[in-house]
């Protein structure tokens, strides 16, 4: 299966460089990449960077949504999301981590 990363429309990014709020409130980080299934509109995870000396984690884009002020806010907490798998380089997800994603999520 192929994957996009493009996260732009015609009014510039979508998600990109957006704060991720945990199901509390709490900053989880920034989004700093998108994938997509191929052929779709919708993301399938966001990348998500907590921050300095901290690695990005994939967060799964179901159930996520939008705030007023553009922030993302995720279903999950920060404790669940800190013991996500990692993203790696760019994020394009092998079948084997994309399974370890969803099996992390769905696990909770």
């Amino acid at each position: 299966m192929q994957y996009r990363t493009t996260d732009t429309d015609e009014l510039g990014p979508i998600y990109t460089g957006r704060r991720v709020l945990d199901v509390h409130g709490l900053a989880l980080g920034t989004v700093t990449d998108v994938v997509y299934d191929d052929g779709a509109y919708d993301p399938v995870y966001l990348v998500v960077d907590p921050g300095v000396l901290r690695r990005a984690h994939y967060v799964p884009a179901a159930g996520a949504c939008q705030t007023a002020s553009g922030e993302i806010v995720v279903a999950w907490d920060r404790d669940w999301f800190r013991l996500s798998p990692h993203a790696t380089g760019r994020p394009v997800l092998t079948p084997r981590r994309r399974r370890d994603v969803a099996s992390h999520y769905a696990t909770r």
